[in-house]
């Protein structure tokens, strides 16, 4: 029997081969009626169960098709064969039904048409099937789709149109294209239809398509590949600074579910032949990434991927997290497109030598770093879409690769695990918030700084300062009323592996608070404003990467005026 994945040392092609088949492994026996579909769960998502099976079917294949165009994985080629087939016969009871406007099943046409490109003749379609799927992908253009990456999907449908030798239309693939354009940032950065917002849409969305397309479509397009891959270049050497060492990558933002789809990017990078970095840098970072993640509980009892980051967690889910949607991290398996004796194989890993402070203009963050964390400090970051908690996700002081984020479950301290950022309440009422939008931001070379207003008639001022593993904030905060404010630090874990934390290992002075714990050190320490320290025990839950933790605070009541606030906020491991 082969190993369980976290002993599996993720080295080689028949390492990264054996994962993947290892994960799959437990959908065997899941498949709907004509093998059209795969029911992995019973929670819901917004375009509801019929949907999120076929797209629990379609998103195996990101990892299933890199390995068939290689000769791999025979036993699963005739069911998703079966499914592909049944699924876009209008005639069979597994149709998965005409597409519509902003529908769920564009998004999951992309793997499908992925697979048409590396590997549509293993299909061995009938004229009746290919027509069938043809007219099914085809409904698309002229369907309304969401402004943002969204568009890949058609553009790839398109891409895969053309190498198939189907009836392909290039002046929708010129427009959609002509669109994506308009999103591109410079430096190599796309933002993802809103310029308020990078997150990891842009290397495992915008640039993971774009490669792909370059790949598909460079003889064809050969200046627009070239660009795609000319910009993948530059963003790859951005991108490196949202790693540690290890391959462990910082949680920030939306859809964070598809875990090590964090290092699918570096999979296209491979895939479509961008050397812009030491192919032992790269497989370094694909491959560390997916260590890091297999070795953690992330699966439930028979081995399905959950929804969740660090463990099972519902809470940080976003509306279109069905039980299946963690499997797109399957894009990351798009490595096993290429043959054992390509030189991203034959490399040794690497790890890259970087600065330990890099600002990201076009990210709006300032990144500081050491090898065993990561801590990015964003400024003028915000999603203006309510997918879920996305406060929290991308608007607090500093999110670490090792202490993660929380989520609130109410408005309580507690219950609004108020990690690294400022909570404000009325006066007495302990109703608290935090950042929702910004009045202002900049992001310089040494800090950043932001002006927010939380409630009606209060201003925020804050300048961040990085001192890794320390950062100093100072806050410039003008009220009309009193209002009560609570400063949060790192979310530190209140126990590891079934240990908890003893007060003693908590350490208190008039201006601050520290616990410093066996697994690692939180604290937060009040140097002008006059502060009270507490220790905030955040509801279960609430972080992304630890089920119980602890945040070192610190609370103060401001009368109406202008006040300066300073602290002192410290996180290692």
């Amino acid at each position: 029997m082969d190993l369980p994945l976290s002993q599996n040392s993720l080295r080689t092609r028949g390492d990264v081969e054996r994962a993947l088949l290892r994960l799959l492994e437990p959908i065997r026996g899941r498949f709907t009626a004509g093998n059209a579909g795969l029911h992995l769960g019973d929670h819901a998502a917004h375009y509801g169960e019929r949907s999120a099976r076929m797209e629990a079917f379609s998103r195996m294949l990101w990892g299933l098709a890199p390995l068939w165009s290689q000769g791999g994985g025979e036993s699963w080629l005739p069911l998703f064969r079966e499914g592909l087939v049944n699924g876009t016969d209008p005639e069979h009871p597994a149709y998965w039904g005409d597409p519509f406007d902003c529908d769920q099943k564009i998004v999951e046409m992309a793997a499908i048409s992925v697979t048409l490109m590396l590997c549509g003749d293993r299909l061995a379609l009938s004229e009746r099937e290919a027509r069938n799927l043809h007219r099914w992908l085809s409904a698309t253009l002229e369907l309304e789709l969401p402004q943002n990456n969204w568009l890949f999907f058609r553009v790839l449908i398109q891409a895969a149109f053309r190498r198939m030798g189907w009836d392909w239309n290039p002046e929708r693939l010129e427009s959609d294209l002509e669109r994506l354009e308009g999103w591109y940032l410079g430096g190599g950065w796309y933002c993802d239809g809103e310029p308020t917002q990078m997150d990891y849409y842009i290397p495992f969305g915008m640039h993971y398509y774009g490669l792909i397309y370059a790949w598909c479509m460079e003889q064809a397009d050969p200046e627009r590949s070239r660009r795609f891959k000319e910009r993948a270049a530059e963003f790859a050497r951005d991108y490196l600074y949202w790693f540690e060492d290890c391959g462990r990558a910082v949680p920030f933002g939306r859809s964070l579910t598809y875990r090590f789809g964090q290092g699918a990017f570096f999979a296209a990078l491979a895939f479509a032949g961008v050397e812009c970095l030491p192919w032992g840098v790269v497989k370094s970072r694909l491959l560390g990434n997916l260590r890091d993640w297999l070795a953690q509980p992330i699966f439930d009892s028979s081995g399905l991927l959950t929804v969740g980051y660090g463990y099972p967690n519902l809470f940080m889910s976003e509306a279109y997290n069905a039980p299946g949607s963690p499997y797109w991290g399957l894009k990351a398996f798009l490595c096993l497109a290429l043959p054992e004796e390509h030189p991203f194989w034959q490399a040794q890993e690497e790890i890259p030598e970087l600065a330990e402070q890099k600002l990201l203009p076009q990210a709006r963050m300032l990144a500081a770093r050491a090898s065993n964390q990561v801590q990015l400090f964003p400024a003028g970051q915000l999603c203006v879409n309510q997918l879920g908690q996305v406060a929290a996700k991308y608007e607090k002081l500093v999110y670490s690769s090792r202490f993660g984020f929380s989520v609130p479950r109410g408005d309580s301290l507690e219950e609004g695990a108020f990690d690294n950022c400022l909570a404000v309440s009325e006066a007495g009422e302990e109703h608290w918030r935090m950042q929702r939008g910004f009045d202002g931001f900049r992001a310089e070379p040494d800090h950043i700084w932001r002006r927010f207003s939380p409630l009606r008639g209060v201003t925020v001022e804050v300048t961040v300062t990085p001192c890794f593993s320390s950062h100093r904030r100072s806050y410039v905060i003008t009220t009309d009323r009193p209002i009560d404010v609570a400063d949060g630090g790192f979310a530190i874990p209140a126990e590891q592996d079934g240990l908890p934390y003893s007060e003693d290992m908590v350490e208190w002075t008039q201006d601050g608070v520290t616990a410093r714990f066996p697994w690692g050190v939180s604290g937060i320490r009040c140097e002008q404003g006059g502060g009270s320290p507490v220790l905030v025990k955040a509801w279960p839950n609430t972080n992304l990467l630890h089920p119980l933790t602890r945040i070192p605070t610190i609370r103060l009541r401001l009368e109406a005026g202008t006040h300066r606030l300073v602290t002192l906020v410290t996180g290692s491991v």
